[in-house]
C-alpha cells in the first residue's frame, strides 16, 4: 500500500478484463476521512482503473474536509461535499 493505514490492493492479472460499458463514463470514487471504506476504497478505483475505466479517486480530507463518516450527506457540512461533487462533475462529464 501507498501508506501504513491503507490495504494492499488485489487486482487483476494482466492482460486484466475491461469494463467496456463503463470505458466512456467519468467515474469518480470519493471517500471521507472516517469512513470504514477509508483504507480501501484506493483499491477500488485501482480496480476501475485497470479495468479501463476513467475514474478520479478523492479523499475529501485532502481537499480540506476532514472529520467525515461514511454517509457524508448527512453531515453538517453536506452542502461543501455537495459542491465539490458538482464542480468535478461540471468539469468531467460532457
Amino acid at each position: 500500500p501507498d501508506r501504513p493505514d491503507l490495504v494492499a490492493c488485489t487486482l487483476q492479472s494482466e492482460p486484466a478484463r475491461k469494463l467496456e460499458t463503463l470505458s466512456k463514463i467519468p467515474t469518480l470514487v470519493v471517500v471521507s476521512e472516517a469512513s470504514y471504506h477509508a483504507p480501501s476504497d484506493h483499491c477500488t478505483a485501482a480496480y476501475l482503473k485497470q479495468a479501463g475505466v476513467p475514474v478520479t479517486f478523492l479523499r475529501l480530507e485532502e481537499k480540506g474536509i476532514k472529520g467525515n463518516g461514511h454517509m457524508v450527506m448527512y453531515e453538517k457540512n453536506n452542502l461543501q461535499i455537495a459542491a465539490l461533487l458538482v464542480d468535478w462533475a461540471k468539469k468531467n462529464i460532457k
